[in-house]
């Protein structure tokens, strides 16, 4: 035992160092968000613009660390290859990583829309067909394609937006 400990060098304590605190920062992240405490956004006050490229997040942060540890230790550990060669491999992983993980939220940002926003000043003038009768001082189901978007919609006798056919 006490010769495996002897065998460790200077850059086997970081490699184990990022690998651990990365792993263990990507799961308190990870944790944060099942309970709904992390970020609302994909990307935090750590953010730099570099064009319109964010690029900077604490889960590209936290990835870039913990790839880094892990994969030079196992480059020392189960490849057998020297510091020197084991260094600029775990940093190349690691900034791949930090690039895919950052290009991955990027992306994911896009996917996010503020919702249509139905304006029912937006409906004046509009046809619209009725389900269900209206009838007098009463409610019933209108259907109303307003900018290619299909929406059904409760109307009542006296709206006056509602200038569809039936009426």
């Amino acid at each position: 035992m006490f010769e495996t400990i002897n065998q460790h060098t200077n850059t086997d304590y970081i490699f184990w160092f990022c690998a651990l605190a990365g792993t263990g920062l990507l799961f308190i992240q990870f944790i944060a968000n099942l309970l709904g405490a992390g970020h609302h956004d994909l990307h935090d006050g750590l953010d730099h613009d570099v064009g319109d490229f964010k690029w900077l997040s604490k889960q590209a942060l936290s990835g870039f660390i913990m790839i880094f540890g892990w994969v030079g230790l196992t480059c020392v550990r189960e490849w057998g290859l020297s510091n020197i060669v084991a260094v600029p491999i775990a940093l190349v992983a690691g900034v791949i990583t930090f690039f895919i993980t950052s290009w991955i939220f990027r992306m994911a940002q896009k996917l996010r829309s503020t919702g249509n926003v139905f304006k029912i000043e937006n409906t004046i003038g509009k046809e619209a067909t009725i389900y269900l009768r209206i009838p007098k001082n009463g409610v019933g189901k209108i259907s109303l394609s307003l900018d290619g978007i299909m929406y059904e919609t409760y109307g009542c006798s006296r709206v006056a937006c509602f200038r569809g056919s039936g009426r």
